[in-house]
């Protein structure tokens, strides 16, 4: 059970690891579509607001410059009138030398957006216009043009009072609308009419405000952008701070894991050290089977892609796992210091069966996990021979696991170099040539191989745990 609480913490721990850091790109491209989305709403918005401002400023702006217009045409109409007073004294007649003079009033005359001034006599007849000159035809012109006041009463240009100064609008040519503002000079016998267009007036409205708003266009533009960036700053330093508590939270993911796994090891070692202690053993043959098996697989790795870091860990913790059915023999036959009978060693036998139920129940528990599927394998088969004389299920070749395979043969390594109460420990050499011996018989011809070529990193491992033949201990139950 620990071992599933481990194992299930440990994948728990690496799920939430990665887990944080596909949450953590996950949120980073939803952050950047969020960005997004605001920055084109407020573009959108930003158009829209400048599309209805456009609209309403020029609006209003019109109607302002409609007033100003026609306040300076009233002013115009005025100044003219009192000049052409003073420079024409008599009665105008077409092409006499004071129709001359107030045709070059009128010529002279300068206005904003296509305005013009013109004079008419009593009968509406055009008397003065900048265009006279150099289009006679126009003197055949009658201005009889309806005059739209400002109070919606109309009334023609000739019938118009003939004191102060009168405004409002006329359709010319049933086209074009012009503001006008009139006024009667009677020692001419004439009639000053001074025009604005609409037309005009509306293009020098859009000039005057189209400049403004293309500026405010551009300062929103301008904030748009700055908030863009702005954003995208912030956005950067939320990640990389999130970046950097994420690379802490996972150190300390993985350390609690390292921690757990350590934690979890140990105590299957423990368990099965204290199932070892009821065999006539040394005290490191745990410790001396693990690094055996890890020596092996090491070596295997090189060759087999198959076995990595997380293979070889596991296989290390199974190993000390190989002959826990021993605590379901009696210890006469596991303690008997003589050769035991066939009922005997039928019964001794029965250990890899015993120690594979028992990891199976525990399977049953708690689900599948890999150590312990890899413990039950190796359990069960590390007695089995490659030429299938072994047991308790007589398997042969690759019929056998690999790392049953391996652990077989540092079982053998190791009991054949430790003193026993019924043998000697044997040399290091003399293990080894009985191990060449039986390559391709007892064991996995490429396992022999491979300890062959790490051997004397064997005989180190071997030098390091074995405990001298006078500290060795003696049976721990045989009393």
């Amino acid at each position: 059970m620990i071992s599933n609480v481990a194992t299930k913490t440990e994948a728990s721990s690496l799920d939430t690891v990665a887990v944080l850091g596909c949450g953590s790109q996950r949120t980073r491209k939803s952050r950047r579509r969020i960005l997004l989305a605001t920055l084109g709403v407020q573009a959108l918005l930003l158009v829209v607001g400048w599309a209805f401002t456009f609209r309403e400023v020029r609006s209003r702006v019109g109607e302002k410059f409609k007033d100003q217009i026609v306040a300076s045409n009233i002013a115009t109409a005025e100044a003219v009138s009192r000049k052409l007073g003073e420079m024409v004294p008599d009665r105008l007649e077409y092409k006499s030398s004071s129709w001359e003079t107030a045709q070059s009033v009128i010529e002279s005359l300068r206005m904003p957006a296509g305005g013009f001034a013109c004079m008419i006599d009593d009968n509406g007849k055009l008397l003065c216009h900048p265009d006279l000159r150099s289009d006679p035809g126009l003197r055949d012109v009658r201005l009889g043009a309806e005059l739209l006041r400002a109070d919606e009463t109309a009334t023609t240009l000739t019938e118009l009072p003939r004191s102060g100064v009168s405004t409002g609008k006329v359709i010319m040519g049933g086209l074009v609308t012009h503001y006008v503002a009139t006024t009667y000079l009677p020692g001419m016998g004439a009639r000053l009419i001074v025009h604005q267009p609409e037309e005009g007036l509306l293009s020098a409205g859009e000039a005057s405000t189209s400049g403004l708003l293309w500026v405010a266009l551009g300062i929103g533009s301008i904030v748009l952008l700055s908030t863009a960036l702005t954003s995208a700053r912030l956005m950067r330093r939320h990640d990389h701070e999130l970046e950097a508590i994420n690379t802490g939270l996972e150190s300390e993911v993985s350390r609690r894991v390292d921690q757990t796994v350590t934690f979890r090891d140990s105590i299957i070692f423990g368990l099965a050290e204290l199932a070892d202690y009821r065999d006539t053993d040394t005290g490191t043959h745990l410790q001396r089977i693990a690094e055996y098996t890890e020596l092996l697989a090491m070596e295997l790795a090189k060759t087999d892609a198959t076995i990595d870091e997380a293979y070889i860990r596991r296989l290390r913790v199974a190993s000390s796992m190989h002959d826990i059915g021993k605590v379901g023999v009696e210890d006469a036959v596991l303690l008997k210091p003589g050769k035991l009978t066939d009922a005997e060693r039928a019964r001794m036998q029965r250990h890899p069966i015993i120690g594979a139920d028992t990891l199976l129940a525990i399977r049953g528990k708690m689900g599948h996990d890999d150590l312990v599927e890899m413990a039950i394998v190796v359990t069960l088969q590390h007695h089995e021979r490659w030429d299938g004389k072994g047991y308790p299920m007589s398997l042969s070749g690759d019929e056998i696991q690999l790392a049953a395979r391996i652990v077989a043969l540092a079982d053998v390594y190791d009991a054949l170099t430790s003193r026993r109460v019924y043998k000697a420990a044997m040399s290091h050499e003399e293990a080894t040539a009985i191990i060449v011996k039986e390559r391709g018989t007892q064991f996995d011809p490429t396992v022999v191989d491979a300890f062959v070529a790490c051997e004397a990193r064997f005989a180190l491992a071997r030098a390091r745990l074995q405990p001298p033949e006078a500290d060795a201990m003696v049976p721990k139950l045989a009393a």
